[in-house]
């Protein structure tokens, strides 16, 4: 049976929305959505739906010169969301203007502020799908009944493991109204999702493993190589 989540008025506009499943294993191969949200909503303002995924960390450092040796100096560190994905119910310049206002400041930059540098991990998360805008994109259930939608997500094959957040938002100039969030938990099948899991929880093991690894490799294509050519 479908649940209310959330049922929330203002200046008499409800929001209404829930999510066909909390528990996601994206897939590798499958194209159907990985969930579908559905909803109601008697509002004609701009509406967004957000998934947000885990918070990323990204260390920005320099190289200099310190007694004749080069090192690496931090200058900063950007954290945003793992995914970002938006959806929202109209396809017009102003509701464009807002999201990308959001997505902007959705990424955090820890030091010296560089809007270039925003902008550059902007697209090329947004090349790697992980972030991502789909105007247009409330699809009605039934058309006789208009007020109901429902959106069906795939996430990429590439998205991070664990907790995320949706929420249905008023989004334009004179509102910026968010729900309250539904958490969902998204993990990955397999040996990719235990490396993933690994590499994080154990970064100092895995990079002298990697490091073990990358050695042993170039030692034996030595001995090829001097052997065989």
């Amino acid at each position: 049976s479908f649940l209310i989540s959330f049922v929330k008025q203002v200046e008499s506009e409800i929001l209404i929305f829930d999510l066909s499943e909390k528990f996601i294993e994206i897939s590798q191969d499958s194209i159907d959505p990985d969930f579908s949200i559905f909803g109601f909503t008697d509002s004609k303002r701009s509406l967004v739906l957000k998934i947000k995924g885990p918070d990323q960390k990204v260390i920005l450092q320099n190289k200099k010169k310190v007694f004749g040796m080069w090192s690496w100096n931090k200058t900063g560190e950007f954290i945003y969301p793992g995914l970002f994905h938006y959806y929202t119910n109209k396809d017009d310049d102003e509701i464009d203007f807002e999201v990308k206002k959001d997505l902007f400041d959705n990424v955090k930059l820890i030091g010296k502020d560089d809007d270039n540098l925003k902008k550059n991990l902007i697209e090329k998360k947004m090349s790697l799908d992980l972030f991502r805008i789909k105007n247009n994109s409330f699809q009605t259930i039934n058309k006789k009944i208009p007020n109901f939608f429902k959106i069906p997500v795939k996430l990429p094959k590439n998205s991070p493991e664990g907790l995320y957040t949706v929420s249905l938002n008023i989004m334009d100039s004179i509102n910026n109204f968010e729900s309250k969030k539904i958490e969902i938990k998204v993990s990955k099948p397999g040996l990719s999702s235990f490396i993933f899991k690994f590499a994080h929880k154990f970064s100092f093991i895995y990079g002298l493993f990697s490091a073990i690894i990358a050695i042993g490799l170039g030692l034996v294509a030595g001995f090829v190589f001097r052997k065989y050519f």
